[in-house]
């Protein structure tokens, strides 16, 4: 029996220190306990419905949404799945890299500078109509890094703005608020309150830009500067009919979050609404990573 301890323990030392990039709360084991490593960034968000269950715990698969990341650290395809349905909702197969350009078809693509930050994107008001106005919208950064404002103009028209975001950061790093407005007008289209856990500091963690609705699969995959330093605790979103009347909110909540040693998110529980802006449907939220 002991002369079969020292293979045990190889076996066991090579399960945990292999060279696998990515982690699963599907391991076994105390996922806290484990090391995701140095320099990753999240490939896969899996979202589960715990409805019924402990907080935290198991229930029924709602979905999940993949990025196939290559060894140059560049996104080589974007997969969202349905799990209730079995099907694919959005796939991006792949994306085609053309000197600053990241085309996502023919007539929509993403700018970006050397460090691979996206600084503008050329897309459609209807992204489900090839047909619909095309329009630009340009991507501001401080001097820390966070993405402070994006400004939109229709292609046709390019000196004339007519939308605006800006986002206010607190705490050392964090989006407290957002607006969203009607150039023309003047009057507010959306805005948006966040708060944080001021001891819960993750790594690489979710992007959160509220306004994000049209494309929200491609903006955690993607550069788009400096993340939030503490972890999300609630968020509130506006929509406003003319005049700066609210229309309606959306309210969602995040608890029970579980880190690994080295300060990755391995999971949150998201309470509350579905946010448009976040690819994933409120539930338990799973993170994989890929590291360089």
């Amino acid at each position: 029996m002991n002369k079969l301890r020292p293979l045990l323990f190889a076996v066991i030392l090579i399960a945990v220190f292999s060279c696998e990039k990515e982690f699963s709360t599907e391991n076994t084991g105390s996922d806290s306990e484990f090391i995701v490593g140095i320099d990753c960034r999240i490939s896969k968000i899996v979202y589960t419905d715990t409805a019924g269950t402990a907080a935290g715990g198991t229930g029924t698969g709602l979905g999940s949404i993949a990025a196939d990341i290559n060894n140059l650290d560049i996104v080589t395809k974007l997969t969202q799945f349905d799990s209730l349905s079995n099907t694919i909702e959005f796939i991006l197969d792949p994306p085609v890299y053309r000197n600053d350009s990241v085309y996502i078809n023919a007539d929509e693509y993403f700018i970006v500078d050397a460090n691979k930050k996206v600084i503008k994107m050329h897309g459609l008001i209807d992204p489900t109509d090839p047909f619909s106005l095309p329009f630009d919208v340009y991507y501001a950064y401080n001097a820390t890094g966070y993405l402070v404002s994006k400004i939109y103009f229709l292609t046709s028209s390019p000196t004339t703005p007519f939308y605006r975001v800006d986002y206010t950061y607190a705490g050392g790093g964090n989006l407290t608020r957002m607006t969203a407005v009607n150039l023309p007008s003047g009057d507010l289209n959306m805005d948006a309150d966040l708060n944080y856990y001021p001891l819960t500091v993750p790594k690489r963690f979710i992007y959160i830009f509220p306004d994000e609705i049209k494309y929200p699969q491609f903006t955690q995959f993607f550069n788009f500067g400096s993340r939030n330093f503490n972890a999300v605790k609630d968020m509130k979103v506006r929509n406003y009919d003319p005049g700066n009347v609210v229309r309606d909110s959306l309210v969602s909540t995040f608890s029970n979050y579980r880190m690994s040693n080295d300060t990755y998110i391995l999971n949150v529980q998201m309470g509350g609404d579905d946010q448009p802006s976040i690819p994933a449907l409120a539930g338990k939220l799973s993170f994989s990573y890929h590291c360089k």
